[in-house]
């Protein structure tokens, strides 16, 4: 059954520092943005190799920011915030109360585009680790699932929800977007951070 704010499994606190925030974006509004930024985004698509195979990646990506970021055997240099995304990380910083200068996007054109179990640890940081997340587009599920085993939890992120995840969310949970047969429309999800140079 689902929970508040759309959480199924478990109440809002039953993760440490997740946080299903207001929606920041009106439905509309969450469209038209998504729009522009899906025709106006450089999009990169890549390839990684499992078990000898080399597969792409189930998802095109594109890195914004003061800073370059390495992670999975990727490299994104800096690539300045255009004036969307700028007016976007100043919603994102007035939602949460935290300062964010760089963003992930993460196009999901598909129910068979995904993100595979990680934690969002393998980055510098400035003055907080915190990561906020806006979703477009398509209703997908994301989970979490406990480091050391235990129960999990899904929520249905819709378009335009917020959800910022800080301190044992990130460090002792993993998340995933797992595939989905259902047929869904396209998503775009916006991981905000604050980086500092290497």
């Amino acid at each position: 059954m689902a929970g508040p704010a759309g959480l199924r499994g478990a109440p809002p606190s039953c993760v440490d520092g997740l946080r299903l925030l207001s929606p920041l974006l009106d439905p509309e509004q969450a469209d038209r943005i998504m729009a522009e930024l899906v025709a106006e985004t450089p999009w990169e698509a890549h390839s990684f190799t499992i078990f000898g195979r080399t597969v792409p990646m189930p998802r095109l990506i594109q890195m914004y920011g003061p800073h370059g970021y390495r992670y999975s055997g990727l490299s994104h240099p800096p690539r300045p915030l255009g004036p969307r995304l700028e007016a976007l990380r100043q919603q994102v910083q007035g939602a949460t109360g935290l300062a964010f200068n760089s963003v992930l996007l993460n196009l999901y054109r598909s129910g068979q585009d995904s993100m595979g179990w990680h934690r969002d640890d393998d980055y510098p940081h400035g003055g907080q680790p915190a990561v906020a997340s806006l979703s477009l587009g398509a209703t997908r599920r994301f989970r979490l699932r406990p480091c050391g085993g235990g129960e999990g939890v899904a929520l249905d992120l819709e378009s335009g929800s917020l959800l910022l995840l800080s301190g044992e969310a990130l460090t002792g949970w993993q998340h995933a977007l797992p595939r989905t047969a259902r047929p869904v429309g396209p998503r775009l999800n916006l991981t905000w951070r604050q980086m500092e140079g290497a």
